[in-house]
C-alpha cells in the first residue's frame, strides 16, 4: 500500500482509511481501480475544519489535536483516553447521539419549578438533573437544619452567615434549572453547563466550610 498522509496533522494513514487516527479528520477512500468511472488518482477530502470533526469535538490548535469531553466539557489532549477532570472515556464521543425526549419548554420549566432538575430528567438529561438534585437537596437541607437547630433560641446568631449562603444557593439552583429546562427543551444551550455546575458545587463547598470555620464556630464560642 502507498505511503498516504493526513492533510491536517500529517500523520501516516492507511490507503483505504475513513479517518485519521492522530486527529480523527475525515478522509476520503482510494477509489477501487475497477470502479465505474473512477479517477485514475484521487486525493483526499479537503480537511475538515475543527468544527466539522466529530461534531466539533475534535480541534487542531497550534498543531495540536485535543478533544471536548460530552459531559464536563473539558478540552483534552488527545493522546488522553479519559477525561482529565471527571474520566469520561473518549470513546463517548464515538457513540451514536441519543434520540432525547420532545418535551414542551413550559412543561419542561414546570417540572424543574416543581422539583429542580426534574426537568432535565424528563428531557433525558439524567447527569444534569442528578447534579441538581444533589446540590439542591444539599443546600436546602442545610436551610432547613440550620432553621430548625435554631428555632427557639433567638434567632440564627453566628449562623446567619450560613444561612444567607444556602439560602442563596438554594433560590439560584431553583431558578437557574427552570430556566435551562425551558431553553434546552426549546433547542437553546443551557445557561449554566455540566462544567460550570461542577466547579459551582465544589466552590460552595469550600466557601460554607471556610464561613464555619471562620466565622460561625468562632462566634457560637463567645
Amino acid at each position: 500500500m502507498s505511503e498516504r498522509r493526513c492533510p491536517t496533522c500529517g500523520a501516516l494513514v492507511a490507503a483505504d482509511a475513513e479517518w485519521c487516527g492522530q486527529c480523527f479528520t475525515p478522509l476520503q477512500r482510494v477509489a477501487e481501480p475497477d470502479a465505474p468511472g473512477a479517477a485514475a488518482a484521487v486525493g483526499e477530502r479537503p480537511a475538515a475544519s475543527s468544527a466539522e470533526a466529530l461534531g466539533g469535538a475534535i480541534r487542531i490548535e497550534d498543531g495540536k489535536p485535543s478533544w471536548t469531553c460530552p459531559a464536563c466539557e473539558t478540552r483534552n489532549p488527545i493522546e488522553a483516553s479519559v477525561c482529565t477532570t471527571c474520566g469520561t472515556p473518549f470513546g463517548r464521543l464515538l457513540e451514536e447521539p441519543e434520540s432525547l425526549p420532545d418535551v414542551d419548554p413550559q412543561t419542561a420549566a414546570v417540572w424543574s419549578m416543581a422539583l429542580p432538575g426534574l426537568g432535565h430528567w424528563k428531557l433525558g438529561r439524567r447527569g444534569d438533573a442528578i447534579a441538581r438534585f444533589a446540590m439542591f437537596g444539599w443546600s436546602f437541607g442545610a436551610l432547613l437544619v440550620l432553621l430548625v437547630s435554631r428555632f427557639g433560641k433567638g434567632g440564627l446568631g453566628a449562623t446567619m452567615p450560613l444561612f444567607l449562603l444556602f439560602l442563596g444557593a438554594s433560590v439560584a439552583i431553583y431558578v437557574l434549572s427552570a430556566v435551562d429546562a425551558y431553553r434546552i427543551a426549546g433547542g437553546e444551550q443551557p445557561l449554566v453547563g455540566s462544567r460550570a455546575l461542577l466547579w459551582t458545587s465544589a466552590g460552595l463547598i469550600v466557601l460554607s466550610v471556610l464561613i464555619a470555620t471562620f466565622v460561625t464556630l468562632p462566634a457560637a464560642r463567645q
